[in-house]
Order: structure tokens, then sequence, then C-alpha cells
């Protein structure tokens, strides 16, 4: 994990300094602790100065593989944030046999060649996790990449003159910059969890979202998409993709993953991997394992806990691969205890106990001597693996398998399955789709329920506005939404959304970096999914007969398997027990469970209600109150409520 920003000024409203370049870059040092740099261009003529600045994180390329790096003519500079992967090296020496010649052994380095050979275009032949700043002089622009799905953040901000961008926020407060709280991206995370895609907490800092390419030129930032999802067309479906029989796909996708899984456990220094007891982690430790590259398995446990705790597991299938095990405590005392830093870590908020904790198994991996960890992030997206996406397929293909979708993931209420009681209007999604995807749906409940305990004072300047109408216009593209699958419709909302700015930037990223530790995502390899997108959603989601038992009793209720291509996959490599396991989210044991058995914990809650500025006391207190005699789907649908007081206060500190 390392930090990148970029500087251009053009004008004299302020003046662009080394110094002030270097306290932005220094203030990402935990991202990346082995080296910070920064290279400073005064203005000339009519190109204004620009600066580059670079906290590294020593993972790959040895000592030579330092940044920012720039081309033989000193025209074109470049910093990175990430991993560029290139099996064999092909486009390293297509580049040299171009003419091209590499100063360093750094990935990064490609980077730079591959836009010096193809301009603009150069993004189409980068594979990996990345973020990238260039500035042309030739041009004179500030070029800013994100990677396709979102998996390393980058961030803009404009002011007095002058563009800048970096890997967080804070980077831009250390520039001297103001930033100042957003309360319209405060009202539509208390309304849906989530940020509009390109917008931030801070009024005046912007994300460029996943895929896209922005180029600052002339005080002005042009937002260039290079990639989407591109979800087939019902009636557009590439037949190659899906010859041959079930076993055939599996094996082929097998194949696809453990590449996958190989070119990320390259490096200088020893890879380990996240592992929980679900599939998804469990494929890509044994994929790690066969291929020879991993040095341990971490994995965080609620004690205590059934519907939550995975350790178990995990501890059985790392001793079945031999792996070396750590386990970390996430007993509610050590969240909270987390909670702050895990917050201001991210610059995100949180809507479960997700967030701290995976801020400290991060924490166990940089204590253990670890930089690189394998995680199974993405799995469900690629695959179609989360409850609320079979709830949406189930809608019109078996109505009656719904009840017991539902019945598997009672943890899931509030979260991802809406939960009892009110909802905000969710009128302009059915508009569009016909209907309402289930996480949707969820998030319009949990919506509602925040909602009701925020001050009136708040909520005013925003009545009459529609929150999810606003979302509509923000995240659906017609052209990627149309005629598609109902599960393509929902994954493509939801990848825009819950992957990109929850579980990527804020669980992933944020979480990773706050020890200097970097996640790398077999399964969100943009090659892999391009070819798992092509399968028919039967190969995913698949009907199952009815077990045993409901046939003794007459009944003859329609199952479905999530992530079945995997489960086929993983048939002959994984215990049984963990291919046929249900998909089981990672997800903290909701905070009521414990509030009123620990004083320490309800004393902390309780000390962050009264002065808060977006809840009311007097709500927020009687909810609590009724939280001791609930019962548990109450206190896992309320679980959000104290998760969002805690985080959004601990953002203010």
């Amino acid at each position: 994990m390392c930090a990148i920003v970029g500087c251009v000024n053009w004008g004299l409203r302020r003046k662009l300094t080394r110094d002030r370049l270097m306290r932005a870059a220094e203030s990402m040092q935990h991202r990346g602790r082995d080296g910070t740099r920064v290279m400073f261009q005064p203005a000339s003529g009519q190109r204004g100065a620009f600066g580059l600045g670079h906290c590294r994180l020593a993972v790959n390329g040895g000592p030579s593989a330092v940044q920012p790096i720039g081309n033989r003519c000193g025209d074109i500079s470049i910093v990175v944030n990430g991993e560029l992967y290139d099996p064999g090296d092909v486009l390293r020496r297509r580049l040299e046999s171009q003419g091209h010649r590499f100063a360093t052994s750094s990935d990064s380095e490609l980077a730079l060649h591959l836009y010096v050979q193809h301009g603009l275009e150069f993004v189409q032949y980068l594979r990996g996790e990345f973020a990238i700043v260039i500035h042309d002089a030739r041009e004179n622009r500030l070029l800013a990449v994100r990677d396709r799905f979102g998996i390393k953040p980058l961030l803009y901000t404009q002011r007095a003159g002058e563009t800048w961008f970096a890997s967080q926020a804070c980077a831009f407060r250390a520039a001297g910059i103001e930033l100042e709280c957003d309360t319209e991206s405060v009202w539509h995370v208390m309304s849906f969890q989530y940020t509009l895609p390109d917008r931030t907490l801070q009024r005046n800092v912007f994300q460029i979202p996943p895929g896209c390419l922005a180029i600052a030129r002339d005080e002005t930032v042009q937002i260039h998409r290079y990639w989407d999802l591109d979800y087939p067309p019902l009636d557009d479906r590439n037949p190659s993709a899906c010859i041959g029989d079930a076993d055939e796909l599996a094996a082929a996708l097998a194949d696809r993953f453990d590449e996958a899984v190989r070119i990320r456990l390259r490096g200088d220094v020893p890879v380990v991997s996240h592992l929980s007891g679900g599939i998804d982690s469990c494929s890509v430790l044994d994929s790690a394992v066969r291929q020879g590259g991993v040095a341990a398995a971490f994995s965080i446990g609620f004690p205590g806990d059934a519907d939550h705790d995975e350790s178990k597991s995990a501890v059985d299938i790392a001793a079945r691969l031999g792996v070396h095990f750590y386990g970390v405590d996430g007993s509610p005392r050590h969240l909270i205890d987390a909670i702050e830093a895990s917050v201001t870590a991210s610059e995100g908020w949180c809507v479960n106990g997700h967030l701290p904790a995976k801020y400290l198994l991060s924490r166990a991996i940089s204590q253990a001597g670890y930089k690189v960890a394998l995680t199974g992030e993405g799995a469900d997206e690629l695959l179609a693996g989360y409850a609320h996406l079979k709830i949406d397929h189930c809608r019109s293909v078996a109505p009656a398998a719904i009840d017991g979708i539902l019945a598997q993931n009672r943890t899931s209420y509030g979260s991802m399955i809406p939960a009892a009681g009110g909802t905000i209007p969710t009128q302009a999604i059915r508009a569009v789709l016909g209907y309402v995807p289930t996480f949707l749906a969820a998030k319009a409940s949990q919506g509602w329920m925040i909602r009701s305990h925020l001050q009136a004072s708040f909520l005013a300047p925003f009545s009459g506005r529609d929150a999810m109408a606003e979302f509509v216009a923000a995240v659906f593209d017609p052209d990627q939404i149309d005629n598609r699958h109902v599960v393509h419709q929902s994954l493509y909302v939801w990848m825009k959304t819950a992957l990109a700015q929850n579980i990527l930037r804020t669980l992933g990223d944020g979480c990773e970096s706050a020890h200097a530790t970097e996640g790398r995502l077999p399964m969100l390899d943009h090659l892999l999914f391009q070819w798992v997108k092509q399968q028919p959603i039967g190969r995913l989601i698949r009907s199952q007969q009815s077990g045993e038992s409901d046939l003794r009793r007459g009944k003859t209720t329609e199952r479905f398997a999530d992530k079945w291509l995997l489960r086929a996959a993983m048939r002959d490599r994984l215990p049984s027990r963990v291919v046929n396991r249900p998909k089981h989210p990672f997800d903290a044991p909701p905070l009521a469970n414990s509030l009123f058995r620990c004083q320490r914990l309800m004393d902390f809650l309780q000390s962050r209600i009264d002065d808060h500025p977006y809840f009311d006391a007097a709500k927020v207190r009687r909810t609590l109150s009724m939280m001791k005699d609930a019962n548990q789907e109450s206190k896992t649908a309320t679980d959000p409520l104290w998760w969002m007081l805690l985080s959004s206060h601990s953002s203010l500190a």
C-alpha cells in the first residue's frame, strides 16, 4: 500500500511549494513507511507549477523502485499506488522491442512507458489494483486514473487556482486546504449509507469513480469513463463463453482463478491471506498454498456468538492446508476501542462493527511483520453470492423459495435484507427497474430507521427531497442496466455503491493502509470478471432439489445455491462442509447483544449521544431503552443506528 499525491497550480492566487507538497505526502506515511519523495517544478512560461509525491510500501522492485519516476526526456512523470500485473513480462518485452528503456524493475514504471506509447489508451493495458497520477509537460496536463473496480482510492479537490489529487483527504488538509463537512453527503449517508459515487463527506473533496480517468488542465477537471461492468444484454450473450458442460466450465473457472491468485503472489516480501470459514477466502488460501506462495493465514473471531464467529472453521482449514494461523479477538470491547482510529484511518462511517474488526485484522498482520495479504473480497460480486441477489432472482422464477432464503439470513436483516417497519420512498427505483432490488429495499428501511433518530433541525433543509431519486440519477446508467438480467441489474448498482464505497474503500483500503499493509484481490481480476459475466445466471445461482426431510413431509420447496460455479470448481479441493456452506456475510454481532452485559460499552455509547451534531438524544435514548428486552431481529435491525452514531461522532473528534 502506497500513497500518492499530485498537484498543478494554474494561477498566482496561491503559491505551490515543495514544502506544501512534502507535507501532503508525509500526512499519508502510514500507508507507506519505506520512504517519501517528492518532485517539484516551479511555474515556467505558460506552464503552471506542478508536483508529485509518493510514500512507498516496498514490496516489489528492490531498492531502485522509488517514485516519482520520470521518462528519459524528463517531460512525463508518474506516481503509482498499487500493483500492476504483467504475466511473463509480455508488455515489458513488447515495449522494449519498441525502443523503451526501463530504469527499474518496478511494475509501476510499466504504466509510464505504456502512457508514452499509447497516450490515454494506456489504461486499456493495465491489469491490477491501482491509482495513478501522471504529469505530462508536453500536453501541460495532470492525469489521474483509478482502477476498474475502485480497489485503490483516488480523490481530488480544487481551490485557489490549483488542482490536487491524493490517496486520502488528509493530504489536502496537510497542504493547507480547509476541509468542510458536506451536509448533503451526510444526509445521503444517513438515507442509504453511501455518498453519491463522485462525492465524499467533505464538500470540496471528490472521488474519481472506479474505471475513470481524470484530466486536469486550465483549472478544470474532466472525468472520462474508460471501463464499465458491461453485463451482457439479455439477447446478446457470447455463446463461446458458455460452451461445455458444468464440469468443464468449473475447471475453466478454476484455471482462471488460479492464474489470478498466482500473479498476486509475486513480490519481494512474504504474502499472507485473510481467512474465514467461507468458501471465498478458503478458495484463495487453497489456491495460494497449491502454488507455494503463502506464509500465514489471519482471521478475526467474535467469541461467544455462534451466528457470526467463524474462527473454528478457519482454524480447521489452516491446519488442513498446513498454514500457520493467527487469530484476532473481535470481542465488543476491542471493537469499541478501535472505532475512533478506524474511522479516522478510513475517512468513512460504518453501520456494523466490521469496520473496527477489519482495522484490528490489518493491525495484526502488520504487527506480525507482514505487508501483503490476499483477500476474498469480490467473490460475491463476481459470482452472485449474496442472499439479496438470490431473492431478486427468485421473485420471478421461484417465489416460494424466498421464505427459506430469508430464514437462513436473519443476521443480514436491516443491512442487506429489509427489516420490518418504515421505509424512505423507493418509487424512483421501481420506475426505472420495475422492482426494487432487495439490498436497496434494505437500505431504504435502514435509512428510515436512522433518519427517524435525527434532529429535526438537521432534516429541515432536506424536506421534500427524495434521497432515492437522487441516488437513481447519480448511479443508474440506462446503457448499463436496461435489458439486463435482474441479478446483473442489482449487481451493477451494488458494485457502484456498496462494493466501491464501503467494502473496497472504507473496509478495505482504509483499514489496510492504516497499518501499511496491502490487500490483493484475485476475485476482482478484471479478466476473470469478463469471463464470468458471460456465464448464464443458472451457472451462478443454481436450483437444487428439496432436502430429504422436506420430501418426507411431502414438501417440494425449491432451494438455490449461490456461487455454484465456484463451489463446483472447489468440490475436490476443499472439504464438503466448506463447499456446501451457505454464504455468511462478514458482519460483527449486533452491539446490543453486549451493551447490557458490559457497563463499559454502555458508558461509551451513552457518552456519544448528548453532544452529537446530527442525532436527537431523546429519540436515541428511547430506542436504546427498548433494546434490553428486544428480540434478536430487532437488535440486528437497529445495529446500524449505534454504529452510524458512533462512527459519525468519531469522525468529528
